[in-house]
């Protein structure tokens, strides 16, 4: 009875409200290994919503623990909003062999969190308690001694556990990927290459490491012929909201060239910083297409000389054009 009636327990309007859209964490305790795993959670929930609301690069997060307390089951669900603070917190108990039970309420929390309107949802609870009889079809026709009556002290809802800090309840992502890109003044030709990254991401801040090996091309520079190629490895810290991101981008670049005109050849590094702005699609709880701009300003130039003449330099500013495919763990 304890399970079912603490199912029937709703988040605030406000916080339910502002999860139509989550990231699920969801962690099992010492003693609950034999609990239900996040697939079963997740599938709970998508069969009381009728559609996945769960997006790994979410703003929000809906934090799930199953824990063993002595000779009881503990379940948590615990609402993270954008800022990384706690938007709202509840708690489940159980026996130990009602691990099943224990997971489908908390998925109907959970569900209820995420959208209150749902029929479906608010049908999986147990039917409304009969209404008492009036007092006054409990009263006898003839008056009776009055007996004494001790009165029952009211119990007090249980208080609400005070909120975790920030830092506690920020939880982390892990993402990897693989794209192209379209470069522009980084090099004597617009440069079209391959790019690889991975990032990790704690709440609405992410940081990435970049590669990107650019195709070797041929051109011609005042009359001297030009083959090169690159690469850079660039650091990109990035501000996320909902699908849209905002990155600073530090690019460390290397330039190789050779030419038809006798020792000229070499490589040589330069230095960019920048910023990105850019937009994810999910596709999908683990992944998702991203499209960026880069505009950058050149800090360390790369110059291409042939008999102390100038071929070729790297402009002042530069920029560029990728897409990538992610996946996130």
């Amino acid at each position: 009875m304890r399970l079912g009636a603490a199912a029937l327990v709703l988040f605030g309007a406000r916080s339910a409200l502002g999860f139509p859209s989550s990231r699920l964490v969801y962690m099992r305790g010492p003693g609950a290994e034999g609990c239900p795993d996040q697939s079963a959670v997740r599938e709970a929930v998508k069969k009381r919503l009728g559609y996945d609301p769960f997006f790994p690069s979410s703003d929000k997060t809906i934090v799930a623990r199953i824990v063993r307390d002595a000779n009881k089951l503990r379940g948590e669900v615990e609402l993270v909003d954008e800022q990384g603070s706690q938007a709202g917190k509840r708690e489940f108990s159980a026996e130990p062999d009602q691990c099943e039970q224990l997971m489908h309420a908390m998925a109907l929390s959970i569900s209820i969190a995420i959208d209150p309107k749902s029929a479906e949802t608010y049908g999986q609870g147990p039917k409304a308690a009969p209404e008492a009889e009036p007092a006054e079809n409990q009263q006898s026709s003839q008056p009776e001694p009055e007996a004494e009556v001790t009165p029952t002290p009211a119990v007090a809802p249980a208080p609400t556990p005070p909120a975790k800090p920030a830092a506690e309840s920020a939880q982390t992502l892990w993402s990897a990927g693989l794209g192209a890109a379209l470069q522009v003044g980084s090099m004597p030709h617009v440069a079209v290459g391959a790019t690889a990254f991975a990032a990790l991401r704690v709440s609405v801040w992410s940081l990435a490491i970049e590669g990107e090996l650019d195709a070797p091309m041929t051109t011609h520079e005042k009359g001297v012929e030009l083959r090169s190629y690159g690469g850079a490895l660039k650091l990109v810290p990035c501000g996320h909201w909902k699908v849209l991101f905002a990155c600073q981008v530090t690019a460390l670049r290397w330039l190789a060239a050779s030419g038809s005109v006798s020792g000229l050849g070499g490589a040589a590094p330069s230095l960019a910083l920048g910023a990105r702005l850019g937009a994810e699609l999910p596709l999908s709880s683990t992944f998702g297409v991203l499209g960026y701009g880069d505009l950058l300003m050149t800090a360390l130039p790369v110059e291409l000389q042939s008999e102390a003449s100038e071929l070729w330099k790297t402009p002042l500013f530069s920029g560029g054009l990728g897409i990538a495919a992610a996946y996130h763990f």
